[in-house]
């Protein structure tokens, strides 16, 4: 830190040399391991030289610049009647700029956002480099400020959780091969920015292996948890979907769901019937003893169409089918009052231990069940909502999103307008979420976004739906992002739609208001 008419006191003080009206400071910061501190400094002084001598004003051109582009490219403005001093809708507005903000801020280095915390951790309980759950990756956490990032059009904040996951590929096909002796690549649900479990019994793997075959982790919240790769390729798939990047399709995607595609298909026998037997297995974190659970089974039948759609190697399009013709069903039931028909959350499944919705999956991730997927379908989908255990609303619980998808208005609102007013009491700013993870909660800001913007606009195939979960009573504008490189602008105000705007126009037959 320098600055002009400054004077260090110590090593970690510096005090004005005299009475001034306005100070600026200069704060360099170095990430770099050196063999001395002496290294690490003169490697500081140097760094901090060369951006020195760049001319502040062209630097403060190029930050208002790279902010001003970030800003214009999405957008949402919701109003509502007041209520309280101010109204839901601008609450929710303002939460929804600042956590897009804070995924500005916090996801250009070069690994992944931080659920717990990004980089806004203070000195909260122990001190400031303190999370809970510590430094590892989550992919159940992490994955949800990357959906947030989609229809907002922040491509460029994705790549570094695709880096990461591209980055450990190798290693993790390693540890398939070492395991269980098949191809393919499997990730753990908690990960290191390398791609090994984390050590830690409680958390991880394990590091008192006596005893223990390889790969059988000492936390069965996360041992057969895995479906985290499928769910990265559906990822994947929207990302290429809305960009077109058909350099990031072959070097990325294709490459990465091959390995995925293949763990799946070979890690577990077919029954009687032919069709693979997930089992044993585990849905999620929540259900510990299941056979054919709906997140794998859901995530397949979700991702494998879509990928033999690609421009890819035949061989790879034929395996993709033999693995999608080999899946059980959907694991099915119907109510025997009503004669509903609902999901489970697998074929068979006992020892509950967490708080999730599995079944929920056929809606988010996995748009199986959903408004855009036809009346059977969604009927399916809002049966297995309205039934679903797990009606919390806070930090990585996934019930507004969902509910946005299924059309489900009312639900979606209350579920945005709680989450965009629960902030953390001790903190003057409104985004410090401090609800389940760590403070700020990245989580609850991002499945707010999230929500939000499927109450605005929703995409399915060639097919862009606008305002399918939308408030009557409720004016918005908004500008977000569609595949094919398509972007939709909308104002609705006094329950009429007043401008739509679609980009390139050639898009615009394909665009369905409700």
């Amino acid at each position: 830190m320098r600055g002009e008419n400054f004077a260090p006191v110590s090593d970690t003080e510096l005090k004005a040399v005299k009475p001034a009206r306005e100070v600026a400071l200069k704060i360099h910061v170095l990430t770099q391991i050196t063999d001395t501190p002496e290294q690490w400094l003169a490697a500081l002084e140097k760094q901090a030289e060369a951006i020195d001598k760049q001319p502040i004003a062209r630097r403060e051109r190029e930050h208002r610049q790279w902010w001003q582009e970030f800003w214009t490219r999405s957008w949402i403005f919701a109003f509502g009647p007041p209520e309280r001093g101010r109204s839901d809708a601008e609450t929710l507005t303002r939460g929804y700029t600042l956590q897009r903000w804070m995924n500005a801020c916090g996801g250009r280095g070069a690994f992944p956002i931080k659920f717990n915390g990004s980089i806004f951790v203070v000195d909260n309980k122990y001190d400031a480099d303190y999370r809970n759950w510590g430094g590892g990756y989550w992919h159940q956490n992490t994955r949800l400020p990357y959906w947030s990032m989609l229809t907002a059009g922040d491509f460029d904040l994705m790549r570094p959780f695709f880096a990461m996951y591209l980055k450990a590929l190798p290693a993790r096909k390693l540890a398939t091969k070492a395991y269980y002796g098949h191809d393919g690549a499997f990730f753990p649900e908690t990960m290191s920015f390398w791609g090994n479990y984390l050590d830690q019994g409680q958390v991880g793997y394990g590091t008192n292996r006596a005893g223990k075959p390889d790969g059988l982790t000492d936390n069965e919240y996360i041992r057969r948890h895995w479906q985290g790769g499928i769910e990265m390729v559906a990822l994947m798939l929207d990302y290429y979907d809305l960009t077109q990047d058909a350099k990031f399709r072959d070097t990325t995607l294709i490459p990465f769901a091959a390995e995925i595609l293949a763990f799946f298909d070979q890690h577990w026998m077919r029954g009687a019937d032919g069709k693979i037997l997930f089992h044993p297995a585990q849905s999620l974190e929540t259900w510990w003893d299941c056979a054919n659970p709906l997140p794998e089974i859901a995530g397949l039948r979700y991702i494998i169409p879509r990928l033999r759609q690609l421009d890819c190697n035949k061989t790879l399009k034929t395996r993709w089918q033999k693995t999608l013709d080999d899946l059980p069903p959907l694991p099915l039931a119907t109510d025997d009052k009503t004669g509903s028909k609902f999901l489970l959350p697998a074929e068979k499944f006992d020892r509950k231990n967490n708080g999730e919705n599995p079944e929920l999956y056929a809606v988010f991730p996995y748009r199986l069940c959903t408004l855009a997927a036809g009346s059977n379908a969604l009927d399916i989908g809002k049966a297995i909502f309205q039934r679903r255990r797990h009606r919390d609303n806070g930090g990585w619980q996934q019930n507004s999103i969902q509910a946005a998808l299924l059309g489900l208005t009312d639900e979606a609102r209350g579920g945005v307008v709680a989450s965009a007013s629960r902030t953390s009491p001790g903190f003057r700013f409104p985004a410090m979420w401090g609800v389940f993870d760590w403070t700020p909660d990245q989580d609850h800001g991002t499945v707010m976004m999230c929500a939000l913007q499927r109450m605005c606009v929703q995409y399915e195939g060639d097919k862009i739906y606008v305002l399918p979960a939308w408030p009557k009573d409720w004016d918005v504008a908004f500008k977000l992002h569609a595949p094919k490189n398509t972007t939709v602008e909308c104002v609705y105000r006094n329950g009429k739609l007043e401008q739509l705007r679609v980009s390139p126009e050639a898009r615009r037959k394909d665009v369905v208001v409700h």
